[in-house]
């Protein structure tokens, strides 16, 4: 049993008036601060999660993989895999020193037929358990469109942290970038294309490991 096991939590958004063209893939992202690591590694996960919306009257609930993320007082990149037998994401951190969010999970879906904008709500929902008592996990999530994708997930390049120097991708770029995938984006879902490679983030939600 994992030391903390905090309620489920969710997350409620909406997409942007732009429509989005039938066979163009939403790709959504979910992001997090957390707070009271100390010095010895911690490991959160983020599992049962589901995104749920409905587009022009069809319902639709997204499984979403589940997510590890170690936080390592020894690690000295940040990176991201996705793991294909247990079909989880896991990345790994510096303890401290990160700026900005960090990466958590990812789901790429491919629209079967034309979504009007406006989609309202799409709610993000799922549970957060960690090795580690004491934390406090802030986490919001967004959702970019691209006109060509993948979904071999280690295709992607995944940028793991906001953090500019932190990872391979020494950018600006957001956590969760698609970095092989950029010049695909264009308008939609919580994102305007140009070089809004992830959307706009939704409001924040905090959890809790007491």
């Amino acid at each position: 049993m994992p030391a903390c096991v905090p309620a489920p939590t969710s997350i409620s958004s909406n997409f942007n008036g732009t429509p989005i063209r039938a066979n163009n893939f939403i790709w959504f992202t979910s992001v997090f601060k957390v707070d009271g690591l100390g010095s010895n590694p911690v490991t959160v996960r983020f599992d049962d999660q589901q995104i749920q919306f409905t587009a022009a009257g069809t319902p639709f609930t997204l499984d979403v993989p589940s997510a590890s993320v170690t936080f390592s007082p020894t690690a000295t990149l940040a990176t991201t895999t996705f793991n294909t037998v247990t079909n989880e994401w896991e990345t790994t951190l510096p303890s401290s020193g990160l700026a900005g969010n960090d990466f958590v999970s990812g789901l790429a879906f491919q629209v079967p037929f034309d979504f009007p904008g406006g989609i309202n709500p799409v709610t993000w929902s799922g549970t957060f358990s960690s090795d580690t008592s004491g934390l406090t996990i802030h986490w919001q999530w967004a959702a970019a469109v691209y006109n060509s994708f993948s979904n071999d997930y280690n295709s992607l390049g995944v940028k793991p942290t906001d953090d500019n120097s932190a990872s391979i991708y020494q950018n600006s770029d957001h956590a969760g970038t698609p970095e092989n995938f950029k010049p695909f984006v264009v308008g939609g879902a919580r994102g305007g294309g140009g070089s809004n490679f992830t959307g706009s983030l939704s409001a924040t939600a905090a959890a809790s490991c007491p």
